[in-house]
């Protein structure tokens, strides 16, 4: 006899429909990383992943150099080495270069002129394919604002939770 899944980690209605909310989250998340780092490849010609990308953006986003600690609030992470890593990546191709700093922590990076053009052309296909799509789709600015919005809810519902688990964890609950 197969075992019931249909109650697992939704015992009410609210925590079944949070199942489908994560489940789509990890499913949007998957399909912007391969949209991102597809398009970004389709654009410079270097192939680099959805990190990359994504630090790339945020390093143009922000305008100016970026230092470690920045890049990492920016994406809402904590593991230096991994975005350390991908920062030598990014600089390796010639995207961002590393400005001086007393330290690795410290130092800023800013786009190099093939990052301007990179993500440059990457904005402008975006605009072209995505932003058209939603355009053509019909979906309102206001729908994509409230959107976001419940989006940094979570981020900051799910951020709060960790530290939740972290404590009982530590006090031996």
């Amino acid at each position: 006899m197969k075992p019931s899944a249909d109650r697992y980690m939704s015992a009410s209605e609210l925590a079944a429909v949070l199942v489908r909310l994560e489940v789509a989250m990890v499913r949007t998340i998957e399909g912007f990383a391969r949209w991102s780092a597809t398009l970004h490849r389709c654009v410079s010609g270097t192939s680099i992943g959805a990190q990359e990308v994504w630090l790339l953006h945020g390093i143009r986003m922000r305008g100016g150099p970026q230092n470690l600690s920045e890049l990492l609030q920016f994406l809402n992470r904590n593991d230096v080495s991994t975005i350390q890593y991908s920062l030598r990546k990014i600089e390796s191709f010639g995207l961002i270069e590393r400005v001086t700093g007393g330290s690795r922590r410290e130092a800023g990076y800013r786009l190099t002129e093939s990052g301007e053009a990179a993500t440059g052309n990457y904005a402008a296909v975006r605009e072209a394919v995505l932003v058209g799509l939603l355009e053509n789709l019909k979906v309102s600015v206001e729908t994509m604002q409230r959107t976001a919005e419940s989006l940094e809810q979570l981020t900051g519902i799910y951020d709060q939770t960790t530290q939740q688990v972290l404590n009982r964890r530590n006090m031996g609950i």
